[in-house]
C-alpha cells in the first residue's frame, strides 16, 4: 500500500504541516527537520501529489522548456533543438521565458506541475536549487540544460565551458600575449565558476601568473561589461588581452575600449563567447576581429530531451553531465573542435 502523508509525518515524527511545507519548499522550516523529512520521504517512497503516482501510466504527451529569454539567438536554436526531438517522438512543448526571474520561474514551474506535463527541461536561475529539491521529491522528470546547479541529482547537457575558457586563453597566449585579463558573470554558479577556471588553468599551463587586479566578475549585462572594463584600464601596465565570459559582457567591453581610443586587436585584444544575435545586433561587435568560443545550442537541447525522454520511460541508470565540445574561431581565420 503506498505510503500517505500522515504515513510520512508519522516515522519523521513531525507534523503533517510541517511534511507539506518540506514538499512545498516553504522558507520556514529548520534544515536539520527539512533534511530528516525528505530522508523519510525517500525511505518510504512516498509520492506527494497521488495523481503523480500514476503519471507514467497516463501521461500526457507535453513537455516544457525553461528558458531565460527565448529572443536570444543561443536560446532560439537550443528551443528548435528541443522541440525537434520531442516532436519526432511525439511530444509537444511548452515555452517559458523566466528572465532570469527565480519568482517568474517558480510561478511557471508551479503551473507546468499542475498542468501534470510529461517532463521538464529548464535552464535555470542562480536561485533554482530549492524549486529543483522540490521537482526532485514529487518525482517529476526533469533535466537541466546549459547551467549546472550543484547538489542536484539529475541529468545535465551543457557545453563545456571550462575547456572553451582554456581554449581562448591558450590562443590569446599563442598571439604573444602574457598580460591577459578575466572579465565575466557572477561565481554563484557552475558556469561562471568554469569560465574563470579555464582562463587560470591556462596562465598556469604556460607559467603566466594570475593576477587579482586583472579578473573582473560582475552580472551578463552589456553595462557591466562596459564598467568592468573601465575598471581595467585604469590598471598600470594595461591587460594586453581579454577573454570575456559572453558576447553581451563583451559588447560592454568593446564600447569601454572604443571610447578610451584602444584599438582591437592592436593595442588589446578580445576574446569571447558567443551568442549569435548580440553579434548580429551590433555592427560593431561583426567588424571587429575577435576571436570567439561558439556553443552548441542545438545539441543541447537535441540531447537534453533525448536524456528526459529516457527518464520518463523509466531508466534508471546514473544521472549524466554531458559536456559538449565547443568550437573556438576567429573572424577570418579558421576554427577548430574542441574535442574531450
Amino acid at each position: 500500500m503506498a505510503a500517505t502523508l500522515k504515513d510520512v509525518a508519522k516515522r519523521a515524527g513531525v507534523s503533517v504541516i510541517t511534511v507539506s511545507r518540506v514538499i512545498n519548499g516553504a522558507e520556514y522550516v529548520r534544515a536539520e527537520t527539512r533534511a530528516h523529512v525528505l530522508a523519510v520521504i525517500a525511505e518510504l517512497h512516498y509520492v506527494p501529489n497521488q495523481l503523480a503516482s500514476g503519471l507514467r501510466s497516463r501521461q500526457n504527451d507535453t513537455l516544457a522548456l525553461v528558458v531565460p529569454d527565448i529572443a536570444t539567438t543561443f536560446w532560439t536554436a537550443m528551443a528548435r533543438g528541443v522541440e525537434d526531438e520531442a516532436w519526432a517522438h511525439g511530444y509537444g512543448v511548452f515555452l517559458c521565458n523566466t528572465d532570469d526571474d527565480p519568482a517568474k520561474e517558480e510561478r511557471y514551474i508551479e503551473s507546468l506541475l499542475r498542468r501534470q506535463v510529461a517532463g521538464i527541461a529548464i535552464v535555470a536561475t542562480l536561485d533554482s536549487a530549492r524549486l529543483l529539491r522540490r521537482l526532485e521529491v514529487r518525482q517529476q522528470p526533469f533535466v537541466m540544460l546549459h547551467r549546472k546547479i550543484d547538489g542536484i541529482a539529475t541529468d545535465v547537457v551543457r557545453s563545456d565551458s571550462r575547456r572553451g575558457a582554456f581554449a581562448l586563453t591558450e590562443r590569446l597566449l599563442g598571439q604573444g600575449w602574457r598580460r591577459i585579463a578575466y572579465v565575466g558573470g557572477p561565481l554563484v554558479g557552475s558556469l561562471g565558476q568554469d569560465r574563470l577556471a579555464g582562463y587560470q588553468d591556462a596562465l598556469a599551463a604556460a607559467g603566466v601568473a594570475s593576477a587579482p587586479t586583472l579578473i573582473k566578475t560582475g552580472v551578463h549585462t552589456q553595462r557591466s561589461g562596459y564598467d568592468l572594463v573601465r575598471e581595467l584600464l585604469g590598471t598600470r601596465p594595461l591587460p594586453e588581452a581579454i577573454c570575456v565570459g559572453n558576447s553581451r559582457l563583451a559588447l560592454g567591453a568593446l564600447r569601454a575600449l572604443t571610447e578610451a581610443g584602444v584599438r582591437v586587436p592592436e593595442d588589446i585584444a578580445l576574446a569571447t563567447f558567443f551568442e549569435v544575435s548580440t553579434l548580429i545586433d551590433d555592427s560593431r561587435l561583426v567588424r571587429s576581429p575577435l576571436l570567439i568560443a561558439t556553443q552548441p545550442a542545438y545539441e543541447i537541447g537535441r540531447l537534453g530531451i533525448r536524456r528526459l525522454l529516457e527518464r520518463i520511460g523509466g531508466a534508471h541508470t546514473a544521472a549524466e553531465d554531458l559536456l559538449l565540445p565547443v568550437v573556438i574561431a576567429d573572424r577570418a581565420g579558421q576554427d577548430f573542435v574542441l574535442t574531450r
